[in-house]
């Protein structure tokens, strides 16, 4: 039996979440966020976003805290059709049978649309990629492939972890319109800054060392530097493991639009050690 949730709250939230994968080691520290529209999670891979997918959609083996989902606890749940969709690997059929067949029961089993997931492979990835097992497929169609499901299976939520991953500029672009297109409640995880030019009225936070900052709007984004100098005025200041800080201000250090991938953050910070 699935869990009927309210059509009228549109809201996840995670309130003081810890999450990892082993007793005490947690990746996500403290975790307060709450997302109502569409939303961007940026920051360095290892930073927490997958992460944070996970304890969204309850997968993670260490949690402390809560996750609601449109009032509801996710423990709760229990995976109800049309509520959360993801790209995660690990929540695909683990099967060496053709991509077309375990589309087709997946989207089957949640209420999705196989057209609309067949459409998505055959016009950013490959037709024939439909006839190959997810084993066979290159890196760059097998994120096209789990895209796509997520997109398909026409959820209230859809989560995306490094969406554009392995993918060449066009095929990015082409990925980037079909999520927009896309009905429900996107949330994006990523370390590339180049799609906020493009997104300019989602949520955007940002995400280091398992911990949470914002949220910010892109015109805001774009206009902050990185130092690791105190700034009097800094718009943020981000606490690292080491103890130290770094600070995006307005007037001092180097633009954040400057750096294509958040991955080059800590090259940043050497340089101005």
């Amino acid at each position: 039996m699935w869990l009927r949730l309210k059509d009228d709250c549109m809201v996840i939230e995670l309130i003081d979440v810890f999450a990892g994968y082993r007793k005490g080691g947690f990746v996500l520290r403290g975790v307060n966020l709450r997302i109502s529209s569409n939303t961007i999670v940026l920051g360095p891979n290892g930073s927490g976003k997958t992460t944070l997918l996970r304890a969204i959609i309850g997968t993670v083996v260490s949690r402390k805290g809560r996750v609601v989902i449109d009032g509801v606890d996710v423990d709760s749940i229990n995976g109800s059709p049309g509520l959360v969709s993801a790209n995660l690997p690990e929540l695909v059929i683990r099967s060496r049978l053709p991509v077309k067949h375990i589309a087709s029961l997946y989207l089957d089993l949640v209420n999705g649309d196989y057209d609309h997931f067949k459409e998505i492979v055959s016009r950013i990835g490959e037709e024939n990629a439909l006839d190959k097992g997810l084993h066979e497929l290159s890196a760059g169609l097998r994120i096209v492939v789990l895209n796509a499901l997520a997109l398909a299976a026409k959820a209230k939520y859809i989560l995306l972890d490094e969406p554009f991953e392995n993918l060449d500029p066009a095929r990015r672009v082409a990925m980037l319109n079909e999520i927009v297109k896309s009905s429900g409640i996107k949330v994006m995880a990523t370390h590339t800054t180049w799609l906020l030019r493009t997104l300019d009225v989602w949520d955007i936070y940002l995400i280091v060392e398992g911990l949470i900052y914002g949220s910010l709007k892109q015109y805001e984004l774009i206009e902050l530097k990185i130092s690791r100098e105190p700034i009097s005025d800094a718009v943020l200041s981000i606490k690292l493991r080491s103890g130290s800080e770094v600070y995006l201000s307005r007037r001092t250090g180097v633009p954040l639009s400057s750096l294509d991938s958040l991955d080059k953050l800590y090259e940043v910070l050497t340089w101005q050690y």
